[in-house]
């Protein structure tokens, strides 16, 4: 494998291109799908291609082939990038970085390629049978698995030799409730990148079925939640919505100059009156940890608002030089069809220093939202969000469950409605869609909002 890589890193020299770079990825998949106790999709294979991107007098070829297609390849993505650079007005330049020769090594318990498919799919029977028992309202249930494992190659003109071992496990369930004539759903989603099949001893059914049943019920026999503006506080699962989709993608160099953050470097964005942190970053168990990105730049912290003042980006090679910003190791594609771009990886709050009482102490009237499902965001920072497990807060304490609740609101200004940051962090892990999809986790902390903030419906 190695070799024809090589060969194609020599024949781009030779064609005098300004930077070669070849991944290769070859992982082995597996697909299962149960839809209401039946196998809908089971669905094994490799994936096995080469990824190659040349630049040339400021512009860039992309190409993707088979591994025995390289060289033919490499010359079209070198001429792809010759003739896109006679159109080109401003011409691309990448920030340097240190070349690196290593090999990642995962160890894993439990390898998703050996254990049996027969094992994976009675996992899920087991779970599908424990929904039913859960409650007679249950009325579907679908489930989704997914594992790969193998190993990503990115070779480069510039001396780059780094070959990273990868795997994931995820699973998602969607469960649908029914009371007389009143439908409602909950989803459950959990995965890793870290751990093999081994993964799910610590995710056992009973617990996955417990959370999402609950969730459910509660839609259908919960209170219609008020209209309007409340004081609320926010899980860690719904704030991590809002650090990811609401303000986590404003900050992705390539998006910044259409979105609310543009311009806005060294600016306060956040109230004062408690300093407020979001970061993108590695972290215990991320669903979006990898040592190297797809450009062999190694994956750093991200401040993003740090003391309440807008202070990073997320970037590529090409952004970092065109912002002149730091590298931030945040060049990710989805498989070796795609083209890198700059995408998120695990986007937080970091923790503040108020207890659990005090989020709620005070609260005469509002809501406390625990997770969601489903929403949207847009560039400005706009977002609506449903709500599939909340409830009422009366006179600071917890109350009754609520059902059919959304939030909306615009993030960049509910970053000023802040008004206390909880102790304990705790992170969801999901997927993010960007015309690529990328494995991500998102979480934070307790926030507590003042009225004007949030809006439910």
């Amino acid at each position: 494998m190695e070799e024809v890589i090589r060969k194609g890193i020599e024949l781009g020299e030779k064609l005098n291109s300004d930077y070669c770079e070849i991944r290769v990825e070859n992982i082995d998949l597996t697909y299962i799908s149960l839809i209401d106790g039946r196998i809908d999709t089971l669905n094994q294979r490799t994936e096995l291609g080469a990824a190659i991107r040349i630049l040339k007098d400021g512009a860039w070829g992309f190409v993707s082939c088979n591994i025995e297609d390289t060289e033919k390849g490499v010359k079209d993505a070198f001429s792809l990038a010759k003739n896109s650079a006679k159109r080109r007005k401003s011409k691309i330049e990448l920030a340097e970085v240190k070349p690196v020769q290593e090999n990642v090594i995962k160890k894993l318990e439990k390898p998703p390629k050996s254990v049996p498919v027969s094992t994976k799919i009675e996992r899920m029977i087991d779970l599908y049978n424990k929904f039913k028992k859960y409650d007679p309202r249950i009325k579907a249930v679908s489930i989704s698995y997914r594992d790969g494992e193998g190993k990503r190659y990115l070779f480069t003109n510039e001396g780059m030799e780094l070959i990273q071992d990868v795997c994931h496990v995820w699973n998602y369930c969607w469960v649908t409730g029914k009371k007389n004539q009143l439908l409602t759903s909950a989803r459950d989603e959990i995965g890793s990148v870290s751990r093999g099949f081994e993964y799910f001893d610590g995710e056992p059914n009973e617990e996955i079925v417990r959370r999402t049943g609950k969730r459910v019920m509660m839609q259908l026999e919960g209170k219609e939640v008020g209209k309007g503006s409340f004081e609320c506080v926010l899980g860690p699962r719904v704030v991590g919505v809002l650090a990811h989709e609401a303000l986590g993608h404003l900050s992705e160099a390539d998006l910044t100059v259409n979105s609310s953050f543009d311009g806005k470097i060294g600016e306060i964005v956040a109230t004062e009156d408690i300093r407020i942190n979001m970061v993108d970053d590695i972290v215990p168990n991320g669903f979006g940890n990898y040592k190297y990105d797809e450009e062999g730049v190694k994956a750093k912290k991200v401040e993003i608002i740090k003391n309440s003042v807008l202070n990073g980006l997320l970037t590529n090679r090409e952004y970092a030089k065109k912002t002149e910003m730091p590298l931030t190791g945040s060049a990710r594609a989805e498989d070796w069809r795609s083209s890198p771009i700059i995408r998120m990886r695990n986007t937080y709050f970091e923790k503040g220093d108020f207890e659990e009482e005090e989020l709620f102490e005070g609260i005469k009237h509002g809501y406390y939202c625990v997770d969601f499902r489903g929403g949207q965001a847009e560039l400005n920072s706009s977002f609506q969000v449903g709500i599939q497990e909340g409830y009422e807060i009366i006179n600071g304490e917890i109350g009754d469950p609520i059902k059919n609740a959304s939030i909306s609101g615009m993030a960049i200004e509910a970053l000023k409605y802040i008004t206390g940051v909880g102790k304990k962090l705790s992170f969801e892990n999901g997927r993010c869609g960007k015309g690529q999809e990328a494995f991500v986790s998102s979480g934070g902390p307790k926030m507590r909002f003042k009225k004007g903030a949030i809006v439910f419906g």
